[in-house]
């Protein structure tokens, strides 16, 4: 049987503070992602001048610019993101020593209290 540990107050306090900036950034990384596929041009837009053409290549530019703005962004969101996750894995590998200890400690005072128990009966 495999024992879940038990999460201190720490460590929940950890992740309710956090859970509001993780969901902000997945929010703003998924409106990154979506706002992405939306500049698509249609075929039938496609220009037939000259001038056209500069302008259509004149907007690429800027979307390849809007485009690694946006790359920019999600990268910087997703290193928040891997620092909020080490912090709380952090945090969880000090509840589960801390953990260990306490149960080290009430074994021990299980094992104490049997032996007192044991000298009264006899």
């Amino acid at each position: 049987m495999i024992k879940k540990p038990i999460m201190s107050l720490g460590t929940i306090n950890t992740i309710l503070n956090t859970a509001p900036i993780v969901i902000q950034g997945a929010t703003r990384l998924i409106k990154l992602i979506r706002d992405q596929g939306k500049n698509h041009l249609p075929e039938e837009e496609i220009p037939d001048t000259i001038d056209g053409i500069k302008n259509e290549v004149d907007r690429l530019h800027q979307r390849l610019d809007t485009n690694d703005e946006s790359n920019v962004e999600q990268i910087k969101l997703i290193e928040e993101l891997a620092k909020q996750n080490e912090s709380l894995a952090t945090q969880l590998k000090t509840t589960i020593t801390h953990l260990n200890r306490v149960t080290l400690l009430a074994v021990i005072a299980l094992l104490i209290s049997i032996v007192c128990l044991v000298n009264l009966l006899q």
